[in-house]
């Protein structure tokens, strides 16, 4: 009866607790697990997907995520997580499904051949895709790029409606851009000045070319 109240099984209720030994677990003592360790503590700002895929890379074999998940955790090595239940920013937005929600922005790398490159770059926030990427070796008209890169990428993208939505910067020039996104059934949302984390997706992604490409 209490077992059926509760919503939970007999066996819940029957089982006795116990602490699982520290020797337990699949997969524990696999060759590539300290290879798995090296690029964790050589990457420490990265997460399981990003070590994963840089352990795949090297031992040239695929690495489960939750394998990466489990050492990182032995180890202590994995990144801390903020809970869901934290003060919402202004303008937040739950992404549900790809094409639902882009971030752009624009960036700047020294090169010693060309000076300043700027770079445009769209990105994805459901599937973390590239569909838009122009660099630029001199400075261009910033609202002409912006409509070129969108009408590039709109060839490529499964669905574009209404219900679609485009976020970027405060800027002057956005007035064109904005006026081109409405013609083709794009909401476009501003984020908030001098407020990266209003755009934490192209943030991060402009981080992560930087310091592994650039």
């Amino acid at each position: 009866m209490v077992a059926r109240v509760a919503g939970i099984s007999r066996q819940a209720i029957y089982r006795p607790v116990r602490r699982r030994p520290a020797t337990a677990g699949p997969g524990r003592g696999r060759p590539g697990d300290e290879a798995i360790v090296e690029v964790a503590k050589a990457n420490p700002t990265d997460g399981t997907r990003m070590v994963a895929a840089i352990a795949s890379r090297e031992l040239d074999e695929p690495v489960n995520r939750k394998r990466v998940q489990r050492i990182m955790r032995a180890h202590r090595l994995l990144q801390p997580v903020r809970g869901e239940g934290r003060r919402r920013r202004p303008g937040y937005f739950r992404v549900t499904r790809p094409d639902e929600l882009w971030h752009l922005d624009m960036t700047k790398v020294w090169t010693a051949q060309h000076g300043w490159v700027y770079l445009h770059a769209i990105i994805d926030c459901c599937t973390r895709e590239i569909p838009g990427l122009e660099p630029r070796a001199a400075l261009p008209d910033r609202r002409s790029c912006c409509c070129r890169r969108n009408r590039r990428s709109r060839p490529r993208r499964r669905s574009w409606g209404a219900d679609s939505r485009h976020r970027q910067r405060q800027s002057v020039h956005l007035a064109g851009l904005r006026r081109h996104l409405s013609a083709r059934g794009v909401t476009h949302r501003r984020g908030g000045y001098r407020d990266p984390e209003s755009q934490a997706f192209i943030e991060s992604w402009f981080g992560q070319f930087k310091k592994r490409c650039a």
